[in-house]
């Protein structure tokens, strides 16, 4: 961690990015760079396939949170809200459908290792479901990220 990025960022953004490789490392405690775009997205940031191409290193096929920190942290600043939840958006709409569906959070509940029942999932969908078709759509997200909703 360059200490230059530290001191750029602030203790949540800091803590974002810690979340962020915890939640997409593999059981050795890193980062397979199959899961760096995943990551990236979940931090509201879009990587260029430039950033994903120079994040590989020859040999190796995993990075440690330090390495992902350099990598990331000077995105952080740079992102805005909105480019932010749209960016989640994508973390969820793996087949770029424009939709959030049941298998779309199933298969992120699973990736990282979420216990969630499909009732559990089911009412996900059914509480930010404003126009009741069944999925998610970006626009529901953002109503949903952005409005205090106790349930």
């Amino acid at each position: 961690m360059t200490k230059s990025n530290t001191n750029k960022l602030t203790d949540d953004q800091v803590s974002e990015i810690k979340e962020s490789f915890d939640m997409f490392k593999s059981g050795n405690g890193k980062m397979d760079y199959e899961q760096i775009k995943y990551a990236f997205r979940a931090l509201g940031v879009e990587p260029t396939e430039e950033t994903l191409e120079s994040t590989k290193k020859k040999g190796q096929k995993s990075m440690t949170y330090n390495t992902f920190f350099d990598i990331v942290s000077p995105f952080i600043p740079k992102r805005d809200s909105m480019s932010t939840l749209e960016q989640a958006f994508k973390l969820f709409d793996r087949d770029e459908s424009g939709t959030i569906t049941f298998q779309d959070l199933k298969s992120v509940a699973i990736n990282i290792g979420e216990e969630c029942s499909d009732k559990d999932l089911y009412d996900m969908i059914e509480f930010a479901d404003i126009d009741g078709d069944g999925v998610i759509n970006k626009s529901e997200f953002i109503s949903l990220m952005t409005t205090k909703k106790v349930l």
